[in-house]
């Protein structure tokens, strides 16, 4: 949950160690007392740290989060985003922000039923919610978890703000959920065989 942090903070935290350490060799240039110069240094770099990883935060934020459009799979070099990707995704949309991703992309209907049968199989055992609890009003339920869309859809709410006009036929599928809620659910338009998924990670 606190990962977006971690990158502006390394990269504050190191800013400042250079800052310290440039002013503490540089003093006697400066006719300052090094010991002084390192224990004033060290303490406003202290003072500087919360506001610096905000600013830098906001920097780096504008380029790992935000929509960004990709040919393939293997151009999206992000393993938040790769774990709920099938890899046979092409023309890919994607909307990153801190907490998952929205993603629509061309893909057939064979190969994403294959992937999410994948997830189950390999994942699960260990989901906090059974692929049974999600369709319970199925008399019969799919190995790969799968159903048409009945009645209104979750379609706008996960992709709210985006554009993306809801299809008139949808499938749905759900990917295993961990403990923490983490998951994806999809949904397929055979007609357009395009794909669209929202992906929750903590």
């Amino acid at each position: 949950m606190l990962w977006p942090i971690v990158l502006p903070a390394e990269i504050t935290f190191w800013l400042l160690v250079l800052m310290v350490g440039f002013l503490t060799v540089r003093a006697p240039v400066w006719k300052w007392k090094r010991g002084r110069t390192f224990v004033v240094s060290s303490l406003f770099a202290g003072l500087l740290f919360v506001p610096s990883c905000l600013g830098i935060m906001e920097i780096v934020d504008r380029f790992r989060f935000g929509t960004f459009q990709y040919a393939s799979f293997s151009d999206v070099n992000d393993f938040r985003v790769e774990r709920y990707l099938p890899t046979t995704a092409r023309e890919i949309t994607l909307k990153k922000f801190p907490m998952g991703h929205q993603a629509k992309y061309s893909i057939s209907e064979s190969e994403l039923t294959q992937y999410v049968d994948g997830l189950w199989k390999r994942f699960g055992e260990h989901s906090a919610i059974s692929g049974e609890e999600f369709y319970q009003s199925q008399t019969h339920i799919p190995a790969e978890y799968h159903r048409p869309l009945d009645g209104p859809s979750q379609f706008e709410l996960k992709f709210d703000g985006l554009g993306w006009k809801e299809p008139e036929h949808l499938i749905e599928m759900h990917s295993p959920v961990e403990n923490d809620g983490g998951g994806a659910v999809y949904f397929y338009d055979r007609q357009t065989q395009t794909a669209y998924h929202r992906g929750n990670y903590w």
